[in-house]
C-alpha cells in the first residue's frame, strides 16, 4: 500500500470510531495488601502503610474533576487534587507526573500504585471498592498541582 492510501484508510477508520463515552462518576477506597520497596541495592517486601482514595466525577460546572489521596495508617494524607485521569474498558489510571506517582485500578478492583522518589520506587498492590469521598479535613499534607 502506498503512503497516501494508508493515510486515507486510517482517516476513514478513525472517523468510523464512536466518540468516547463520558466517564461515570466514581469514588473508590483501596486497602493496600502488599508492598515492594526498591532502591539501588535491590528490592524487598515491606509492611503496607497506605490506604488510597480515588475520585473521578463531574464538578458543579459539569467539568471532570478528580482526586488521589495517599493516606498513611497513622492518619497523615498526601492529597493530590485533579490528577490526570485516563481510562479504558480494563482499568482507570490516576497520574501525577510531577511527583512521580501513578495508580492503576483494574475493572476487578485490583490496584497497583507506584511512587518514585530519586532512585527509590515503592510498588503497592491491593483491592479497591466503591466508597464515598473521605472526610480528611484533619489529615492534610497537600500536594496540589
Amino acid at each position: 500500500m502506498q503512503k497516501p492510501t494508508r493515510l486515507a484508510v486510517w482517516t476513514i477508520a478513525l472517523a468510523a470510531l464512536p466518540p468516547p463515552a463520558s466517564a461515570a462518576d466514581s469514588w473508590q477506597e483501596c486497602q493496600i495488601e502488599n508492598v515492594t520497596f526498591c532502591n539501588a541495592e535491590g528490592c524487598k517486601y515491606v509492611d503496607p502503610t497506605l490506604k488510597l482514595y480515588f475520585g473521578d466525577f463531574a464538578g458543579s460546572a459539569g467539568r471532570r474533576r478528580g482526586y488521589y489521596y495517599r493516606c498513611r495508617r497513622d492518619g497523615a494524607c498526601d492529597m493530590i487534587e485533579n490528577p490526570w485521569i485516563g481510562s479504558n474498558d480494563r482499568y482507570r489510571a490516576f497520574v501525577m507526573r510531577e511527583q512521580g506517582v501513578i495508580a492503576r485500578i483494574a475493572a476487578d478492583g485490583k490496584v497497583t500504585d507506584v511512587a518514585t522518589v530519586d532512585d527509590t520506587v515503592l510498588i503497592s498492590r491491593g483491592t479497591c471498592w466503591e466508597g464515598k469521598p473521605p472526610d480528611l479535613s484533619k489529615n492534610r499534607s497537600e500536594s496540589k498541582n
